[in-house]
């Protein structure tokens, strides 16, 4: 656990795993809209156990990074993972990003190619300003109503229940135990609640973000991955994303939603890992 300053003087906060085994290439982990790093704990654990240092840092807005009072873009969010990296001396990350996280993600690797090994971009888009039909309006003024509840003084249970209906299958939600590693990192990111000061300036930064016209320059490897049932940015954003990225490989997960880190943890993860270890070998998958 540490924090160290973006470039505006701001604290971010990280977390640093050390890999179970023998240490390959560090991955850096991006979050989305009002969400901190304790909900990626179940993605942790596989890829510490494959040997990856991993690093998961709160986004400037959220958890136990600052909050500045004047709004930001996913740009800024991308200068403030390289921060991180600087930090804790890693000059080249692979960098596994969600929903918002995937946005700032695609900035990193735009602006600073040289820093990224390969990306894998979970439930994410170029941008909401492609139109309704790659990004639903109702999904994302759900999930802004759920977010601006959990500043609410409502059970911590009740805000874990609401979460995973709106991010997760109906199928998953059902079945999830509440002593569960998913029920468990939820828990973890929701005691850890978002001001509304943050969760609007991070809303505006996602509103705001537009790559769709740049992603065909993205140097890195990409590995996109997105479920057939998500609610929030439905799977034709995910596959017009692969698709304007030159030799991008695309990763359909059927019936899963929005949260893939907590519903298809095991799949996307391994996946990713096969994916990385090709791109650290130099061949494909």
């Amino acid at each position: 656990m540490a924090w160290t300053r973006a470039r505006d003087g701001l604290p971010l906060y990280y977390e640093c795993f050390e890999p179970a085994s023998r240490p390959r290439a560090a991955v850096l982990l991006l979050m989305g809209l009002g969400a901190n790093a304790r909900i990626w704990a179940p993605v942790v654990a596989p890829l510490r156990a494959a040997g990856h240092t991993v690093v998961a840092m709160d986004n400037r807005g959220c958890g136990r990074s600052g909050v500045p009072w004047r709004p930001w873009s996913t740009r800024t969010m991308a200068a403030d993972a390289v921060a991180v990296l600087d930090a804790l001396g890693v000059r080249r990350t692979h960098v596994i990003g969600a929903s918002m996280g995937g946005m700032v993600a695609q900035e990193l690797a735009l602006a600073f190619p040289e820093r990224v090994h390969s990306l894998v971009l979970g439930c994410t888009s170029g941008g909401l300003p492609r139109g309704p039909a790659l990004v639903t309006r109702r999904g994302v003024r759900e999930v802004l109503a759920l977010a601006v509840r959990t500043v609410r003084p409502v059970p911590l249970d009740v805000q874990v229940e609401r979460f995973l209906c709106a991010n997760i299958s109906g199928d998953f939600a059902a079945t999830a135990p509440r002593d569960g590693e998913c029920w468990r990192a939820v828990e973890a990111m929701l005691a850890e609640p978002t001001c509304l000061r943050g969760l609007l300036h991070q809303s505006l930064a996602t509103v705001r973000h537009s790559s769709w016209s740049r992603v065909g320059g993205l140097r890195p490897r990409v590995l996109v991955q997105h479920g057939t049932a998500d609610p929030v940015i439905p799977v034709a954003a995910g596959r017009e994303l692969a698709r304007r990225i030159p030799s991008a490989d695309f990763q359909q997960l059927d019936g899963a939603g929005h949260a893939l880190g907590l519903e298809r943890t095991e799949e996307i993860t391994q996946r990713a890992l096969a994916f990385m270890r090709a791109e650290e070998s130099g061949s494909r998958v």
